[in-house]
């Protein structure tokens, strides 16, 4: 999506919020139906984005008339940041603060801190990253659900969540699985028995970590330093101390120290000393933790991205850490750290956030998902060189543009807003 400039006229945040908040608030099934009804088209807009509004609304009309689902059910997992957070009203709706761009402005961010935010759930998904994938499952004759999860979590609780609900219902059942929700997929794999789960496809999983979490760890992951434009009263940093490095679920996503040169990532004396506090205890508990995901079987598929400029090492410097950037990997995710041994494997060009938005990459889950092979994805790629690109934490930390305050924009502000603090449409697509 082309980056747009915001404009400076400011209209009353009462009148923002008023058309802006349902989308962020409604339950996916609701969402889902308004995209077949038409009703709430200005909050959608402004969610999705309006070349996304338009397609999805004649998917959900196509999947809402397809003939009954058959065969196995479809469980698909977001990655990390793709889970909707929030807490019950006494309406009995849930209050999202993760994300809502206006509780952010309003710095409730905080809320989501550990272990005083525990009271706090997973409530749904961010449908600009899966709407398409669930619509179009359906469409080609599946019973798809979404199992979202509280991604502050560590990925040993959050598979025995995935594993309970498998087992509760009893039913074998087919997993379709983004970056995190990989992993989580095979704690729970290692908890189940095998007849009930037949198929895991993981699109661009960190099977052996990623340094965007070595970055979100040490405030200097873009993604967090754009999400603070948001939030008028906390900086980046104060974000990274108080928020983000309380999550377990960061923690066990770093590379592990074989990965690495000279560094041992799950001990706290190889960190730079300034910057914002680790929690040592997770980063000690990180190597315990990791030994339990199922090994690499027959079930298990990956879909990797390729050929975008990506963190593939890391190395102490005067700057804090400094990170080796090259097109080995889908901009998130080396290609390196995201394979496992073995495994059936398709590449596809595209960004880590947009593996499960991808039309490509959707064909060929609706193939895998049918029949276990598929011939919309290459089984190899071909590496376009490039020139090896270095930056610190020092010059990650100035790059970081002025404050936006949200409840002031209208409703065209709102969506270049979405488009500008991230490319397309705003959380996952790093």
């Amino acid at each position: 999506m082309a980056q747009r400039r915001l404009a400076a006229r400011r209209i009353p945040a009462s009148q923002s919020a008023r058309s802006a908040d349902w989308a962020f608030h409604a339950d996916d099934d609701a969402v889902l139906d308004a995209l077949v009804s038409g009703r709430h088209a200005q909050s959608l807009r402004e969610y999705f984005g309006a070349p996304a509004y338009a397609e999805l609304s004649l998917l959900a009309v196509a999947a809402n008339r397809a003939k009954d689902p058959c065969g196995a059910k479809v469980l698909i997992l977001p990655g990390i940041m793709g889970s909707k957070i929030g807490g019950p009203l006494s309406s009995g709706r849930s209050e999202v603060l993760w994300v809502d761009p206006l509780q952010i402005s309003a710095g409730r961010l905080i809320a989501l801190k550990l272990p005083s935010g525990k009271s706090l759930r997973a409530v749904g998904v961010l449908l600009f990253a899966y709407a398409r994938l669930k619509l179009q499952l359906r469409i080609g004759g599946r019973d798809a659900r979404f199992h979202s999860y509280d991604w502050r979590l560590g990925l040993d609780e959050l598979g025995a969540q995935l594993a309970a609900r498998i087992g509760a219902e009893g039913e074998p059942v087919i997993l379709v699985a983004h970056s995190m929700g990989g992993l989580v997929a095979r704690m729970a794999i290692r908890m189940l028995p095998k007849r009930l789960v037949r198929r895991l496809i993981m699109l661009g999983t960190p099977n052996d970590g990623s340094f965007a979490s070595v970055q979100a760890l040490r405030g200097t992951y873009p993604f967090v330093r754009r999400m603070s434009r948001l939030d008028r009263r906390h900086s980046p940093e104060y974000l990274t101390a108080k928020v983000f490095n309380t999550f377990p679920g960061l923690y066990h996503m770093l590379p592990p120290p074989r990965r690495l040169k000279g560094l041992d990532l799950f001990h706290p004396r190889d960190w730079p000393a300034e910057g914002p506090p680790l929690r040592e205890r997770l980063l000690k508990e990180v190597a315990a933790v990791r030994a339990k995901l199922a090994p690499p079987d027959s079930r298990m598929i990956q879909i990797l991205g390729v050929n975008r400029e990506t963190v593939v090492g890391v190395r102490r410097s005067a700057g804090g850490f400094e990170y080796s950037m090259a097109r080995g990997g889908d901009g998130t995710v080396p290609l390196a750290l995201a394979m496992l041994p073995k495994l059936k494997t398709y590449f596809v060009d595209e960004l880590h956030g947009n593996l499960a938005n991808n039309s490509q990459v959707i064909r060929a889950v609706v193939d895998l998902v049918r029949r276990g092979r598929t011939r919309h994805l290459p089984q190899r790629w071909r590496n376009k060189r490039g020139p090896v690109r270095r930056i610190d934490d020092a010059e990650l930390r100035r790059e970081n543009g002025g404050k936006i305050d949200w409840g002031s924009l209208s409703s065209a502000q709102r969506e270049a807003a979405l488009g500008e603090l991230d490319s397309a449409r705003l959380i996952i697509r790093e």
